[in-house]
């Protein structure tokens, strides 16, 4: 199995290659970053895809924000784009929380495009990116939470973690997107001249933004090795379903990479969480230049609760300012730039 962390800027995107139960490689795209990954970074790697003779088997659009959704509304614009190659999509949009909890549709919902040869779109005269799914009928007409699966997926097993029920109405009650929820820090990154012994004595305050709460994140197994695609989703909720498997800080749960949740907020790797995982690679997936992230706090929980670790990062630039001399001595991990060996990490 084999995960290709690509550059998304400050965001997520994240392409999942394995070959399935009949020897035919399969794909699963994982959000499509910010709008300019797509046309940076995505659709070469699409292109190559299509390319080699081989489908997109899965995209899943994690949750609404900016940062996850805006390369794949990209995707969608593109009209030069044959998107035959997509066989199925999760996405759980307004208008399925809307019919899943009984309650009124509401127009502003629905995520507008702007095909790339208009000029502009109206939304609720067609240019949506939810007629475009119903219209390329690949879309999965489900939600996506801790209710759906598992699934047997072409020989890979993959567990829904999150969202949970009340996640989802949540934000069936309070709709918000990126744009209308307050950021927990500024772009500065304020805690990286703290040393890790300082950090993990710090109080653990989870994220309370309801777009998070509604993020899908899930656990993919394949020939025997295990990855967690933590997406922005909240602690609490992963902790609860990890419990619900099975698994304790007497069992823990053993898997060969963690995409860290929300770019490594601090308030969305908590304690409680690390005490159910064993892993010695995590994965941070961000440029560093949006609302503080990453957060230092987070890595140093990571590196206390996994000793001889390897943080993995898919940009240059910033990750070198992150750790002291003091917190390298002190502690055994490792930290590896993506840029550098390759975006890709084979499980």
């Amino acid at each position: 199995m084999k995960l290709n962390i690509l550059k998304a800027f400050n965001g997520d995107s994240i392409l999942i290659s394995f070959k399935g139960s009949t020897g035919t490689v399969r794909n699963i795209l994982i959000d499509g970053g910010i709008s300019k990954t797509y046309a940076r970074h995505l659709k070469n790697e699409l292109n190559a895809l299509v390319t080699r003779g081989e489908s997109l088997d899965l995209l899943i659009i994690t949750h609404i924000d900016d940062d996850h959704i805006g390369g794949v509304i990209k995707l969608y614009e593109d009209v030069d784009l044959d998107r035959s190659f997509i066989k199925k999509v999760w996405f759980n949009s307004g208008n399925l929380l809307s019919d899943f909890f009984k309650s009124e549709r509401d127009i502003k919902r629905e995520v507008s495009i702007i095909p790339s040869d208009q000029a502009e779109a109206s939304v609720g005269q067609g240019m949506t990116l939810e007629n475009l799914l119903l219209k390329e009928a690949n879309w999965l007409q489900k939600i996506v939470f801790t209710g759906y699966g598992p699934v047997d997926f072409y020989g890979s097993i993959i567990t829904i973690l999150s969202p949970n029920e009340a996640g989802l109405k949540r934000l069936n009650s309070n709709w918000q997107t990126e744009k209308d929820k307050i950021t927990e820090a500024s772009g500065d990154h304020d805690d990286f001249d703290i040393l890790i012994s300082e950090l993990v004595q710090t109080k653990f305050k989870e994220d309370r933004a309801v777009p998070n709460g509604s993020s899908i994140a899930f656990m993919i197994e394949h020939e025997g090795k295990r990855a967690l695609l933590l997406g922005d989703s909240h602690p609490s909720v992963i902790e609860n379903s990890l419990r619900d498997l099975g698994f304790s800080s007497e069992n823990r749960l053993n898997v060969g990479l963690v995409k860290v949740s929300h770019h490594s907020s601090k308030k969305n790797t908590s304690p409680g969480l690390l005490e159910l995982i064993e892993s010695k690679q995590f994965v941070i997936s961000t440029d560093g230049t949006k609302h503080g992230l990453p957060d230092k706090q987070a890595m140093a929980r990571i590196i206390t609760n996994n000793p001889g670790c390897t943080l993995h990062f898919n940009y240059d630039g910033f990750y070198q300012q992150v750790f002291t001399e003091s917190d390298h001595k002190e502690y055994q991990f490792k930290v590896n730039s993506l840029t550098q060996a390759g975006s890709t990490i084979t499980l």
